[in-house]
């Protein structure tokens, strides 16, 4: 759309458009500067760098109004309708906005005026700056009316989605203000048992989200202790709790939790109704690539699959203490409860089978975390290994 019917004046509004938009970067800063020290909720980073794209986006479309040249649609709108959005998930009125647009419109129009090469271009577009202001203000408060609908509708639908966000690492900017992501994250799986808890009190301080049968909890690394307490205090059949990790590592933390909870179900990791991940990080490591340990053990430990299951069964156990310790044996036979004689025994037919591997520093490590990984399964009655074994020794 172009403001000036008349020509000559257009082309005149147009130039001094392109030489204010070639300070828009700078301008930008400088305003955004003086709303964030007028209006302290806009100094957080977060917030700051939001501030900050709509700023520009703005400045940059009403350039484009003012040159009467084809641009592209740069989504203003869109960008002031999340920012009414963003002050009513924060549960704030926009007076503390309107404040800092009035400071914005201040600042960025006495730098138009100093960029005209004489008063007449300011003059012809006034009209046209407020009216675009006041575009912007309706944006504003049909995206803060949208979203105080929906938190009447469900007040924990922002909650939900994001956590849902930071459980894909998908967080967008401005969401923090609807629970104040902190730098370091603690996450819990708690398994429900077709029960549903009350989590009131924790919901408080923490953000919740169900998953299927169960229900995942991220707080402040400093709340882990009380977010433990309350999922005991609210009955859940078992939580899974991580340890410290980034916002951009609740994906992982994730991913661990709900393994520690999968060992324990596999009989690896000792049942308990809390699951501390981080006495288990070890076998959380070694089971992450469960079709890789399983295509290893094929490979490594061919010769011991093919003894009988007693044999298998002592001889692993006794190398997995040999590996994870390097003692005599006398020493290894009082860890298992034996005389050093069987040890010795059991160590001859160890060398029998696996040669001069054992000399094989790179093979003894896979052998050590292969065996970390696969014993404690064997014990727990696993035998998807020997199953396969016998498949494709018979084929």
């Amino acid at each position: 759309m172009t403001l000036f019917a008349d020509r000559s004046t257009s082309d005149l509004v147009a130039a001094h458009a392109r030489r204010v938009r070639r300070v828009v970067p700078t301008l930008t800063t400088e305003i955004i500067d003086a709303v964030c020290e007028r209006v302290p909720q806009f100094a957080r980073p977060t917030s700051r760098a939001v501030a900050a794209e709509a700023v520009s986006t703005a400045l940059h479309r009403f350039l484009d109004e003012l040159d009467g040249a084809p641009h592209r649609d740069r989504g203003v709108d869109d960008v002031f309708r999340s920012l009414g959005r963003r002050e009513a998930r924060a549960e704030r009125t926009l007076d503390e906005f309107q404040v800092g647009l009035a400071v914005a419109v201040r600042i960025g129009w006495a730098r138009f005026q100093e960029l005209a090469e004489d008063g007449t271009t300011s003059a012809l577009v006034s009209d046209g700056l407020l009216a675009f202001v006041g575009h912007l203000q309706r944006q504003v408060e049909a995206g803060h009316e949208e979203a105080r609908r929906q938190r009447a509708a469900d007040p924990n639908r922002a909650r939900a989605a994001l956590a849902e966000q930071l459980l894909t690492g998908t967080v967008q900017p401005g969401t923090d203000e609807v629970w104040p992501i902190p730098a370091s994250i603690v996450l819990a799986v708690a398994e429900l048992g077709g029960e549903r808890p009350d989590l009131t009190v924790l919901a408080q301080r923490a953000l919740l989200v169900r998953h299927d049968e169960t229900v995942v909890a991220m707080v402040d690394s400093a709340d882990r202790a009380c977010m433990t307490s309350a999922l005991v205090d609210a009955g859940v059949t078992r939580v899974a709790v991580g340890w410290e990790v980034e916002p951009a590592e609740v994906p992982s933390a994730f991913r661990w939790a709900r393994r520690a909870l999968d060992l324990v179900r596999r009989g690896v990791v000792p049942d308990a109704q809390v699951v501390d991940c981080r006495e288990h990080r070890t076998q959380i490591w070694l089971h992450a690539e469960p079709t890789l340990r399983q295509q290893l053990g094929q490979e490594l430990l061919r010769p011991l699959f093919a003894e009988t299951p007693n044999s298998r069964e002592i001889l692993s156990e006794t190398l997995l203490v040999w590996l994870e310790t390097r003692d005599s044996a006398p020493a290894i036979a009082a860890r298992l409860g034996v005389h050093p004689q069987t040890v010795r025994y059991r160590w001859k037919r160890i060398n029998e089978l696996f040669g001069e591997a054992m000399h094989d520093t790179e093979f003894l490590v896979q052998l050590t975390m292969l065996l970390k990984a696969s014993v404690p399964l064997w014990k727990a009655g696993d035998q998807s290994d020997f199953e396969r074994f016998r498949a494709e020794d018979a084929s």
